[in-house]
């Protein structure tokens, strides 16, 4: 997809994050973990140390981390969406940053966190094998000693995902997706389309997804070990065959 940055999708869904995403939103997010599940899970998993977000977006998860009394650093590529966070009550005890999460964060100290999060399929706006592995190393690099990496996902099934289908449809309003997917590059080229009676908008999205082994092998090259690997928040066992979303937990052991 020419002329998509690290900013590009942030940029084109901040306006409309919250009402789609959001509590009560009109697309579901996740059935992994509501905000204050994630909330309660990371405040466990930090023993109370530093957090950082990476893809924080309008602080879904960032404002109910800091809710818990935790120090929360977030880091996001738009700037129209730390805007929109920016805006919102308790922001102000957030540390934000703009910056694209492939880079290395030279600003950011090495072992600055206990815990660093990416959230809801974040991880997977990183469009390639490179900026992947360009993150998590910076990911590694930036968590103290026994600090955790902890990643939502969604288990990668194509299939599901490729061509034209129907999101929402009310009175007023039809929300489509459409989806062009490479298996050899795993990615996913795609457009979120609302067409409403005022007209018509384009959402565009590129995603390069990752399985659960590839996060593995990722995370071990770079000293993470794996420690968890639920279904969800509320610690469903994963199951290889049957999960279609994961919540890994990898530790730094040294």
């Amino acid at each position: 997809m020419e002329h998509y940055g690290p900013e590009t999708y942030g940029e084109n869904y901040a306006d409309v994050y919250d009402d789609w995403y959001g509590e009560g939103g009109r697309v579901a997010i996740t059935q992994v973990g509501t905000p204050d599940e994630v909330a309660d899970g990371i405040t466990a998993l930090s023993d109370g140390g530093p957090v950082l977000e990476l893809g924080v977006g309008t602080g879904r998860l960032a404002l109910p981390l800091a809710g818990r009394g935790l120090e929360v650093t977030g880091l996001d590529a738009s700037p129209a969406m730390l805007e929109r966070l920016r805006a919102k009550p308790g922001a102000d005890r957030l540390t934000l940053v703009e910056g694209d999460m492939a880079a290395p964060l030279p600003e950011m100290a090495d072992g600055s966190f206990a815990v660093v999060l990416v959230g809801f399929n974040t991880f997977f706006n990183l469009t390639t094998a490179d900026a992947q592995a360009s993150c998590v190393a910076a990911v590694a690099r930036l968590l103290r000693p026994g600090g955790r990496f902890v990643v939502e996902a969604f288990v990668p099934a194509p299939e599901a995902h490729d061509g034209v289908s129907v999101r929402t449809i009310d009175v007023d309003r039809v929300l489509l997706d459409v989806a062009a997917i490479d298996p050899d590059t795993q990615v996913i080229a795609g457009q979120r389309i609302e067409i409403t009676q005022a007209g018509n908008r384009l959402f565009p999205y590129l995603l390069r997804y990752a399985t659960p082994e590839q996060f593995d092998a990722l995370a071990a090259g770079v000293g993470l070990s794996l420690e968890y690997r639920w279904a969800d928040w509320s610690g469903t066992p994963f199951d290889d065959e049957e999960s279609d979303s994961h919540v890994s937990v990898w530790q730094r052991t040294a």
